[in-house]
């Protein structure tokens, strides 16, 4: 079965890549180790001001019980899969992450991971099935970009991160 932390070493690659734990501003609001405000406003001013060692521990806690286990990342058999799903759940969202999956692998897509979907990201070929998440990662930003030209600035950052 996948291992957490190493699935989060790879997202907080993407979201922090030296783990500086500044907060900066974009859509998302303040965002800090990858944890946007707009989509946290429970956390609060504390955890942008918090040293950063005790912001990355509430990071860590958030990815795993808000991402990793609405994938059912501890589920999942191949290493590099689960990443790959997890770190499209934290940068499109845990729902479209979901769908991708699911169409992926020729499942009904309504966002969840059940007992079919687990089935499937466990019965297919894992190289075959990380192609094609990384070619629907992409797919998926394209078209984002493209039905909100304000995204346009990401696509190139996007499509690295759909890729890897």
């Amino acid at each position: 079965m996948a291992n957490f932390d190493e699935a989060l070493t790879f997202v907080l690659r993407n979201e922090d890549p030296h783990l500086t734990g500044v907060v900066t501003e974009d859509s998302g609001g303040r965002t800090r180790f990858g944890i946007a405000e707009r989509f946290h406003p429970e956390l609060g001013d504390e955890f942008y001001s918090a040293p950063a060692d005790s912001a990355l521990q509430i990071a860590r806690e958030i990815y795993r019980s808000d991402y990793w286990n609405a994938i059912r990342g501890d589920e999942i058999a191949d290493q590099r899969v689960t990443t790959k799903l997890f770190d499209m759940a934290v940068n499109m969202g845990v729902r479209q992450a979901i769908v991708l999956a699911q169409r992926a692998v020729a499942v009904i897509d309504d966002g969840m991971v059940g007992a079919q979907t687990l089935e499937a990201l466990n019965t297919w070929e894992p190289q075959r099935l990380l192609e094609r998440l990384r070619a629907a990662s992409a797919a998926f930003y394209e078209h984002l970009a493209e039905v909100r030209p304000e995204a346009q600035q990401y696509l190139r950052g996007w499509l690295a991160r759909a890729r890897a």
